[in-house]
């Protein structure tokens, strides 16, 4: 089981994409480093040819200057000393008379050959302290005044030592390069796989039901660590909306049986008692006034669910702020007067705002029907816009009863009443749709006490 199980993991950590990515980036950093190491190769071994040539020539033509003052017997000697005193190394020497006679030096005799020459010596019986038959020699030659030929070679075995020494160096370091490659792609293969699984197992706790699971994040702040923090904001968005929805599916069962139940008691009044068409008439107008209330909350939770679905926003452009909310606040006036209230409106000019022009004329128009709904005559609502500095504050407020500090979050809840204001007209959805539809306008909402009275507080930045 131990066995099936490791040979699983590391088929994954073979398979995954970090793994096949550091393979890539070690092979093309292989090839550069062949590519340097081709470079190298050849520059040294230029390199080094070069310099054995210019050794080989310096000595030839020093001994060419030897046998211009002492003739050929005294270069002879010369070499003969500098055979049984090497200090640079093996060098080779041959001295050939004008007739082809091997004067001096542990060369076999050859053609003359004028300058740099690369050979294996021929001979029938090599010295075996100097050189084998398979010695390759690199050498200069030189025909001297009197016809004699000069030779001077070195063993190119330097020469072959530095190549290999170079391709060993490149050979071992290429290996050790693709073998930390291959452990460090393990590595970071297996990182990020263990990360996967993480996501992988809160997913299947998600799917089982648990929306409350979230994807544990390692504080390092790397990718991973952002795409994690994006999951799992929009998992406790979803876990909010789903929240919201099973909370409207129980407001909805909850706040509705009373409505439905009024229908019903209507239709059976009808069908039991009414006796004359004015009985029917009205059992019917009471009917259709409680569907009437039906349907408008109904429209309301659909204008709701329209506007936090967010899609309105394909429709947003550059509106007056100042001149909507100051015509929302005239638009009002008459029924104000009518119910014994006063409005304050306190606009500043040139406040402007991107966003639906509709859905922001009702987020007023609800804010303030809603102050003057649950304040008695006499009282006095004021509708205000405020400039500060690159925002914009508006200001929905009135003097009268106030809501509890406790319940305040809980009035922008669908179908969340107050106990005192059962007895109004209303579903209980007007401040919801005003929340749903702040939001979608990307504005900050705040109930506030007045002392007396509420105040409701929308704050968001101005368009430039």
């Amino acid at each position: 089981m131990s066995s099936a199980r490791s040979s699983s993991t590391l088929g994954r950590i073979l398979r995954s994409a970090s793994f096949r990515l550091t393979l890539f980036y070690a092979a093309l950093f292989i090839a550069s480093a062949g590519a340097l190491f081709a470079t190298v190769y050849v520059t040294a071994t230029a390199a080094m040819q070069t310099d054995m040539a210019a050794v080989l020539r310096s000595e030839a033509y020093q001994l060419a200057e030897v046998h211009s003052r002492t003739g050929l017997t005294g270069l002879a000697q010369q070499i003969a000393r500098r055979m049984n005193f090497r200090t640079r190394g093996p060098i080779f020497y041959l001295l050939q008379a004008p007739n082809g006679r091997v004067v001096v030096g542990n060369l076999p005799g050859m053609p003359p050959v004028n300058g740099v020459v690369d050979f294996v010596p021929k001979a029938d019986t090599p010295a075996p302290e100097v050189y084998d038959e398979q010695t390759k020699l690199t050498g200069f030659g030189l025909t001297l005044p009197d016809g004699s030929f000069l030779l001077v070679a070195q063993d190119v075995a330097r020469l072959t030592d530095m190549q290999h020494a170079i391709v060993r160096a490149f050979a071992w370091a290429g290996g050790l390069t693709l073998l930390l490659a291959i452990a460090g792609g393990a590595v970071l293969a297996n990182s990020f796989l263990r990360r996967i699984d993480a996501i992988t197992r809160t997913n299947r706790v998600i799917m089982a039901g648990d929306l409350s699971a979230r994807i544990p994040v390692r504080g390092t702040n790397d990718e991973i660590d952002q795409l994690i923090a994006s999951l799992n904001a929009m998992l406790g968005r979803i876990q909010q909306l789903m929240d919201g929805l099973r909370q409207v599916s129980s407001d909805i069962a909850h706040d509705l049986r009373t409505p439905l139940g009024r229908l019903r008691q209507h239709l059976e009044d009808a069908r039991e008692r009414a006796k004359t068409t004015a009985d029917y008439d009205a059992a019917t107008e009471a009917a259709i006034a409680e569907a009437d209330e039906l349907l408008e909350t109904f429209s309301a939770l659909l204008r709701i669910a329209q506007v936090e679905a967010g899609a309105q926003k394909s429709a947003f452009a550059e509106l007056d702020l100042s001149a909507l909310a100051r015509s929302v606040g005239e638009a009002y006036q008459p029924a104000v007067e009518d119910s014994g209230h006063k409005l304050d409106i306190r606009i500043d000019d040139g406040v402007r705002l991107t966003g639906d022009r509709q859905l922001v004329a009702q987020m007023l128009s609800n804010l303030v029907e809603n102050a003057l709904r649950h304040t008695p005559a006499g009282s006095t609502v004021m509708l205000a816009l405020r400039r500060t500095g690159t925002r914009f504050e508006i200001d929905v407020a009135d003097n009268g009863p106030g809501i509890p500090e406790a319940e305040r979050g809980k009035v922008l809840d669908r179908f969340y009443r107050l106990d005192h204001s059962r007895s109004t007209a209303g579903s209980g959805l007007g401040l919801a749709l005003v929340k749903a539809i702040a939001g979608l306008h990307g504005l900050s909402i705040e109930l506030t006490d007045r002392k007396p009275g509420l105040g409701v507080v929308l704050t968001g930045p101005a368009a430039r």
